[in-house]
C-alpha cells in the first residue's frame, strides 16, 4: 500500500525526532521511493538543524521548547502490549484529531443521521468502557449486568450530554490510559477475558474492533468538519483485516443464497496476505481448498467496506470464478459495521 498521505503528516515530526520507532522507520522507508516527501524532509531537517547552529546563535533552549512543543501537539499513544498497538494507536490519532476543534465543529452531525461529533466521541468512550469494565478498570457511569454496546452508548450519552466537549475528551482519554495501563501490567492474561461487542470476543480481538471503530469514526469526525486524517499504519490495518476476514463467515451465513458449504477468497492489496474463508463459520477450512470466488480489493477499502463507509455495488474489486456469489458478499459484508 502506498503510505504517502500517511508520511506527509509525519515528515514534520521526524525531521524533529519527535516521531515513534514505528512512524519513523515508515518515513524512511517511504523517503527513498517519493521525491517529493524526500525534497520537503531534507529542507525541514536542515531548519531544524539550523536550531543548533552557533552561527545563528538561537535563544537558550530553543530546541528543547520546539520539541516540547511538537510532542505536546502530538501526545503519544499510550504504551500498550503488541497487541493492542493498533487501539492506542488510534487513540492518540483521535485525540489529535479533536485537539483543536472549534465550538461549532463539536456540534456538527457526524455519524448515523444524528450524532454530533460529541456524540460520537461519547459513544466511543462508551463502547471501550465495556473492555474497561472487562479488564477491571473502573468506569462511570457504572456498568451494568449484561449491559450491551446500544445500552451502555445511551447511559454514557445522557451523562456526557451534561458535560463540555473537552471533559468528555479527558475522561475518555483518562480511560484509554488506564486500559493500556492494565494491559501493559498483564492483568488480565489476554487469553483469559471475552468481552461482549455485539459478539463475544476474546479481549485481543476486542481491542482490535476498539481499533478499528475508532478509526473509521475519525474519518466520519474528519468528513464532517473539513479536516484531513490518515489511514493506520501498515502494521495496524493488518490485524483490523484479519479480524473483519474471520467474522465474516457469521455475517454471510445469514445474507448468502445457499449452499454454505463453499469458500471465498480475499485478496487484501497492501496487506502481503489472502485470506481463504468459508461461508458459514461452522464449516473447517481444509488445508487444501478451491474458492468458489476470489476477490481482490485494496486492504483500506475492504476496511472501509466491512466498516459500513463504502457501496457494495461501487467498490473497485477484481473477481475471479462465480461473479453471483462475489457479489452477494460484497454486499453482506457492511451488515458487520456494529460489531467493530
Amino acid at each position: 500500500m502506498d503510505n504517502h498521505e500517511t508520511v506527509v503528516h509525519l515528515i514534520g515530526a521526524w525531521a524533529l525526532d519527535a516521531c515513534s520507532t514505528v512512524e519513523e522507520k515508515l518515513v524512511e522507508s517511504h523517503l527513498g521511493t517519493c521525491p517529493a516527501c524526500t525534497e520537503e524532509a531534507r529542507g525541514l531537517r536542515e531548519a531544524a538543524a539550523g536550531i543548533v547552529d552557533d552561527h545563528l546563535r538561537p535563544p537558550a533552549g530553543a530546541r528543547a521548547r520546539l520539541l516540547s512543543a511538537a510532542r505536546s501537539r502530538r501526545r503519544p499513544a499510550p504504551a500498550a502490549p503488541a497487541y493492542a498497538a493498533p487501539y492506542a494507536a488510534q487513540i492518540a490519532a483521535l485525540e489529535l484529531l479533536l485537539s483543536d476543534l472549534a465550538p461549532e465543529h463539536w456540534r456538527r452531525i457526524a455519524a448515523d443521521g444524528e450524532l454530533t461529533v460529541h456524540d460520537l466521541l461519547a459513544h466511543l468512550a462508551a463502547t471501550d468502557g465495556l473492555v474497561a469494565a472487562a479488564v477491571g478498570v473502573p468506569v462511570q457511569p457504572p456498568t451494568e449486568p449484561g449491559e450491551g454496546a446500544a445500552a451502555r452508548t445511551a447511559a454514557v450519552l445522557r451523562r456526557e450530554r451534561q458535560r463540555s466537549p473537552e471533559q468528555t475528551m479527558r475522561s475518555w482519554r483518562a480511560q484509554a490510559d488506564a486500559v493500556c495501563h492494565a494491559l501493559l501490567a498483564g492483568h488480565p492474561s489476554p487469553g483469559s477475558v471475552t468481552v461482549d461487542l455485539g459478539w463475544p470476543l476474546p479481549l485481543a480481538d476486542a481491542l482490535t474492533a476498539r481499533a478499528f471503530e475508532i478509526w473509521i469514526h475519525r474519518e466520519d469526525i474528519a468528513a464532517a468538519t473539513g479536516r484531513r486524517t490518515v489511514t493506520p499504519l501498515p502494521e495496524h490495518l493488518h490485524p483490523m483485516a484479519d479480524l473483519a476476514v474471520r467474522l465474516l463467515p457469521r455475517v454471510t451465513s445469514r445474507r448468502v443464497a445457499p449452499p454454505l458449504d463453499r469458500y471465498v477468497r480475499w485478496r487484501l492489496t497492501g496487506a502481503g496476505e489472502a485470506w481463504t474463508v468459508p461461508l458459514h463459520p461452522s464449516m473447517p477450512v481444509p488445508a487444501v481448498v478451491r474458492p468458489a470466488a476470489v476477490l481482490t480489493l485494496d486492504v483500506v477499502e475492504f476496511c472501509r467496506l466491512v466498516g459500513g463507509r463504502r457501496d457494495p455495488a461501487r467498490i473497485a474489486v477484481e473477481i475471479e470464478g462465480d461473479t453471483t456469489l462475489a457479489r452477494e458478499v460484497l454486499a453482506a459484508a457492511p451488515a458487520m459495521a456494529p460489531v467493530p
